[in-house]
C-alpha cells in the first residue's frame, strides 16, 4: 500500500455511533443491493419516462393526484404551466397512436396508450446478470388520453376548485385530495388462476350485455379490461425473448439455464396460474409494475397483502418437500424482488439522496392468525424475515408483521433480535386482535375479517376486493379548538387565506360567555363535526374529477367487484368502497381540552380571555410564559394511563370518528376514520396552526398519529400502551376488543438501545409486546435509538448516509428529511423497559 493510501484510509471518516448494516448476504444478493445503492452512478435506472399522444392540449401529470401533498403546491402552474407539468412535456416521448384511437371511449383510449408505450416504446430489460426477476422500468408519466373538448371540461372544472384545496389547507384545516396507490390488488388469484382467468371473467361478462349495454359506459369498460387483461402476457412474452436473446451471449452456463429458465416462467406467468415459487414471484412483480406504471404512481401504498401465505404452497413444495430449488436460492429470487421494488425510487433519482424523503410503503403483510385464532406463520415467513434482516437497512418492501394472542415464541424471539440490531425497525408491528375488531366495525364479517393485510404505512384494508383511499383525507383536529375559541373564526392575525373575520365554521357562542366545561365541550363538538364535513366536502371535489377523467382497467381487472359491475375502480366498482379520514393532532386537541377544563372551569386558575390573550401573544411576555409553563406542567396530559385525561381522550375520538361515518362520496365510497398523520404534524399542517392551549407554540410541531404529545409520555411505554387502547375504545365486558379505527392508528415508540442488551431484557421486551397484544392499539413502530448519536448524524451527515429512523407508519433516511422533522425526531421521549 502506498503512503498515498495510507493517508487516505486514515482520513476515512467512520461513524462516532454504530449503525445497522446489512449482513450475511449471498454474493448475488450483495451484488444487487451495492448496485442499487450506486444511484446516480448506476448505468441503468428507473426514473421517469413521460409519454404523450402529441397534442397541444395534452396533460401529462395530474395535479389533483398530488393535493394532499401540499410541498407540491408551489410547483403548480395554471393549465398545464406548472414546473412538473411543463418539463414532462417538454421531456415527454410522443406515441403513435392507432388509426381510430380518438373515436374510442376514454377507457378504451387510456388502455390503448398504456399497451402501446409498455410493449413498444418502454425497453424490456434484464438489469444484470444476477437478476432473476424479470421487469426494470415502470416509472411513467403518461397521457391522460384525453381529447380537447374533454380536456377544456377538465380545465375548467380544476381550475373552479383548485383554489378551494389552497384555503381548506392555508387556513390550517389540513389537507385532502383523491390520490393513486394505497390498495392490495388480487395478487391470490394472479397467484392461483392468473390473467386467463382475468380475461375469460371480463369476456364472459361482456358477452352478457345487450347490445345497447355495449355501445354504453359498461360495454366500453369491460372491452378496456379484456384488452388490459392480455397486457401482462403480453408484455412477459416480450421479457421471454430478452432472456433468451442475452442466453446466446451468458458468461456462463449456469447464467445460460437460468435465462432459459426466466423465459420459460414469463411463458406461464401471468398468464397461467404459478407452478413454482420462482413463477410466482415473478407473476406477482409483473403484476404490481403494471399498476404503477399505469397510475403513473411509482409504488406509494402499492401493497403485496399476505406473501408468506399467496406463495407458501410453492415454496414448501419446491423448497421443502421436492427440494427442487433450495432455500438460498429462494432467498436470491426474494432478493431480486427486493431490488426491483426499491427502484420505485430512481422516478427522482436526479434529486439528491435519489429523491427519498419517505418509505413509498409497497407493504408485505407476514404471519397472522387464520380465522379461528390459529396462529398462520410458516417457514416462508421466517425466510422472508430474514431477507428483511439482511437486506436492512433499505426502504422496500416495506414489512408487516401481524401480532396475536397465538403468535409463536419463535416469531418474538426474531422480531426482538432484528429490532435490537436496527435503528428505525425494519418493519411495523401490527396486533390482530384490535384490527380485526376495526374491520369488523365497517362491516365485514368476522369469517372474512382475519385475512386483512395492510397498505402504504400501516392502513387495514381487506385483500383483493378494497380500496379505502388511506391517505386520501387529513383534517388537522387541532382547528377545532381554535374554531371553538373564537366562535367560528379564526384567530385574530391568523387571516391566512380568508378575509378578515371571515365566519369559517359554525356560530358556537362566545367563549367567554361558556359558564361550564359542558358548555364548551358542547361547541368543540359541533365545531369538530364541522371540520369533518367541510373536510368531506373538499375531497368530494377531486374525487368526481379522478372518476370521470382518469380510470384505470389495468388495475380494475385485479380488483374484484369492477369487472361483475363493469365498473371502474374510481368510479365505485370494487366490492369494498371506504375513503379514509386520517386525523391529525389528535393528543395536541386533547391536551389543549385537558388544559381549559382544568385552568378554566375546574381550579378556575385562568379566564378564557387569558388563555387566548396568551395564544394570541404566542406565550411571549413574562405573563403568557408564566401561563404556558402552567399549561405544559400542571395539566393532566393524555398517555400516562391516567382516568380521567384517557376518557376525555376516548371521547375525542369517538366523536370525530363516529362523525365520518355519516358521509359518502357522490361514487359511493363510505368515509371512514384512521389516524396516521404521515409528516404533517411535523410539516404542512403544524405550519398554519396557531398556539394551543397545551403550551405549544404556533408554527411547532404538533402530536404524532395517536401518540402521545412530545415529552407528555412520563409514566413508560406501559402507560402509554394503556392509554392509546383505551381511546381506541378498550375492551368490552366480556373481554371482546373495540376499535373506533378500523384504517388502524400510527404508534410510534423510541427506545433506549441499552433495553435489550441481554437476554434479561429481551424477554422483558417480548412481555412488553404480549402485553400490547392485549391491551395496546394496533399498529406499533419501534425506534431503538440513542439521541446523541442522532445530533452527531445531525452534524455529520456524511457519516450516516443510510441510517433509517422510524417516523410514523414508515422509514426515512435520517438526512434526507429535513432539520425540523430532525429535531421532532429528537425530541421524543427515549423509554427503557
Amino acid at each position: 500500500m502506498s503512503d498515498l493510501d495510507n493517508k487516505s484510509e486514515v482520513r476515512k471518516e467512520v461513524p462516532k455511533y454504530h449503525i445497522a448494516e446489512p449482513h450475511d448476504l449471498s454474493p448475488r444478493s450483495k451484488w444487487l443491493r451495492d448496485y442499487y445503492f450506486k444511484g446516480v452512478k448506476r448505468e441503468w435506472n428507473n426514473q421517469y419516462m413521460p409519454f404523450t399522444t402529441g397534442t397541444d392540449w395534452d396533460i401529462i401529470w395530474s395535479e389533483t393526484e398530488y393535493y394532499i401533498a401540499p410541498e407540491v403546491h408551489f410547483y403548480i402552474g395554471n393549465k398545464g404551466k406548472g414546473v412538473f407539468e411543463g418539463s414532462l412535456r417538454s421531456m415527454a416521448i410522443p406515441v403513435k397512436l392507432t388509426e381510430n384511437f380518438w373515436a374510442l371511449s376514454l377507457p378504451e383510449r387510456r388502455i390503448d396508450f398504456f399497451e402501446e408505450v409498455m410493449l413498444n416504446y418502454i425497453p424490456q430489460e434484464i438489469i444484470s446478470e444476477n437478476d432473476l426477476i424479470a421487469g426494470g422500468r415502470f416509472n411513467t408519466q403518461l397521457s391522460d388520453c384525453l381529447t380537447k373538448k374533454e380536456t377544456k371540461r377538465y380545465w375548467k372544472e380544476n381550475l373552479s376548485i383548485r383554489h378551494k384545496f389552497y384555503k381548506y389547507h392555508k387556513s390550517g384545516f389540513g389537507n385532502a385530495g383523491a390520490t393513486s396507490g394505497h390498495l392490495i390488488p388480487d395478487h391470490e388469484t394472479i397467484i392461483k388462476k392468473g390473467f386467463k382467468y382475468i380475461y375469460e371473467k371480463a369476456e364472459a361478462q361482456y358477452s352478457q350485455l345487450n347490445d345497447r349495454e355495449k355501445k354504453g359506459p359498461k360495454g366500453q369498460e369491460l372491452r378496456a379490461m379484456m384488452k388490459a387483461a392480455k397486457i401482462p402476457k403480453k408484455l412477459a412474452k416480450k421479457y421471454a425473448e430478452e432472456c433468451r436473446r442475452l442466453k446466446e451471449t451468458a458468461s456462463s452456463s449456469e447464467r445460460a439455464e437460468e435465462l432459459e429458465q426466466m423465459a420459460k416462467n414469463l411463458e406461464i406467468v401471468p398468464w397461467e396460474p404459478a407452478e413454482t415459487f420462482w413463477q410466482g414471484v415473478q407473476a406477482i412483480w409483473l403484476t404490481h409494475m403494471l399498476i404503477m406504471a399505469e397510475e403513473s404512481y411509482p409504488g406509494p401504498g402499492t401493497s403485496f397483502g399476505r406473501t408468506d401465505l399467496h406463495l407458501w404452497h410453492l415454496y414448501k413444495k419446491d423448497v421443502i418437500d421436492e427440494k427442487t430449488i433450495s432455500k438460498e436460492f429462494a432467498k436470491d429470487i426474494l432478493g431480486s424482488f427486493w431490488f426491483h421494488c426499491n427502484t420505485a425510487y430512481d422516478a427522482q433519482i436526479m434529486v439528491g439522496k435519489q429523491g427519498i424523503t419517505s418509505a413509498f410503503g409497497q407493504l408485505m403483510t407476514l404471519s397472522g392468525c387464520g380465522p379461528n385464532g390459529e396462529d398462520l406463520t410458516n417457514e416462508l415467513t421466517y425466510t422472508i424475515l430474514e431477507i428483511v434482516d439482511e437486506w436492512s437497512p433499505i426502504l422496500e418492501p416495506k414489512p408487516n408483521i401481524r401480532l396475536h394472542r397465538n403468535s409463536p415464541e419463535k416469531l418474538l424471539n426474531i422480531i426482538v433480535d432484528i429490532v435490537s440490531r436496527s435503528q428505525g425497525a425494519p418493519f411495523l408491528i401490527n396486533f390482530d386482535e384490535r384490527s380485526i375488531a376495526g374491520m369488523i366495525t365497517e362491516g365485514i364479517s368476522l369469517e372474512d375479517a382475519w385475512d386483512y393485510a395492510c397498505v402504504g404505512c400501516l392502513e387495514n384494508t381487506m385483500q383483493g376486493n378494497d380500496r379505502s383511499g388511506t391517505v386520501n383525507c387529513n383534517p388537522n383536529l387541532t382547528k377545532s379548538i381554535e374554531l371553538t375559541l373564537w366562535n367560528g373564526k379564526n384567530m385574530p392575525g391568523n387571516d391566512v387565506a380568508t378575509k378578515k373575520g371571515e365566519q369559517i365554521g359554525p356560530k358556537t357562542g362566545s367563549s367567554e360567555s361558556f359558564k361550564t366545561w359542558d358548555e364548551f365541550w358542547n361547541a368543540w363538538k359541533k365545531q369538530v363535526k364541522y371540520l369533518i364535513k367541510y373536510t368531506v366536502d373538499i375531497y368530494n371535489i377531486t374525487e368526481e374529477l379522478r372518476a370521470e377523467f382518469m380510470p384505470t382497467p389495468y388495475l380494475s381487472t385485479i380488483v374484484r367487484g369492477c369487472i361483475n359491475k363493469g365498473l371502474d375502480i374510481r368510479r365505485g366498482g370494487p366490492e369494498l368502497r371506504f375513503i379514509t379520514v386520517e386525523g391529525v393532532g389528535f393528543a395536541t386537541t386533547v391536551d389543549s381540552l385537558l388544559a381549559i377544563k382544568k385552568f378554566v372551569y375546574d381550579d378556575k386558575k385562568y379566564t378564557i380571555t387569558q388563555i387566548k390573550d396568551a395564544l394570541i401573544n404566542d406565550f411571549e411576555g413574562e405573563e403568557f410564559a408564566v401561563i404556558q409553563t402552567m399549561l405544559k406542567n400542571r395539566a393532566p396530559k393524555y398517555g400516562n394511563d391516567v382516568d380521567d385525561a384517557d376518557e376525555l381522550a376516548r371521547k375525542v375520538m369517538k366523536v370525530w370518528s363516529d362523525e365520518t361515518w355519516k358521509y359518502k362520496t357522490p361514487t359511493d365510497f363510505q368515509f371512514r376514520p384512521g389516524m396516521l398523520s404521515w409528516n404533517y404534524w411535523a410539516g404542512a399542517d403544524a405550519g398554519f396552526t396557531v398556539a394551543t392551549p397545551n403550551g405549544r407554540n404556533k408554527a411547532t410541531f404538533l402530536s404524532n398519529a395517536i401518540c402521545p404529545s412530545n415529552g407528555a409520555d412520563l409514566k413508560g411505554p406501559t402507560a402509554v400502551t394503556n392509554s392509546v387502547g383505551v381511546v381506541l375504545g378498550g375492551k368490552t365486558e366480556d373481554g371482546g376488543y373495540v376499535n373506533y379505527l378500523p384504517n388502524g392508528s400510527s404508534h410510534t415508540i423510541t427506545f433506549n438501545p441499552s433495553i435489550l442488551k441481554d437476554p434479561e431484557h429481551k424477554d422483558k421486551f417480548k412481555s412488553y409486546l404480549r402485553g400490547y397484544v392485549e391491551n395496546g392499539g394496533t399498529c406499533l413502530q419501534i425506534n431503538m435509538l440513542d439521541v446523541e448519536m442522532l445530533k452527531d448524524a445531525q452534524e455529520h451527515p456524511e457519516k450516516y448516509p443510510n441510517l433509517l429512523v422510524r417516523i410514523t407508519g414508515y422509514n426515512a433516511y435520517f438526512n434526507a428529511i429535513g432539520k425540523e422533522l430532525q429535531d421532532e425526531i429528537i425530541a421524543r421521549e427515549s423509554h427503557k423497559i
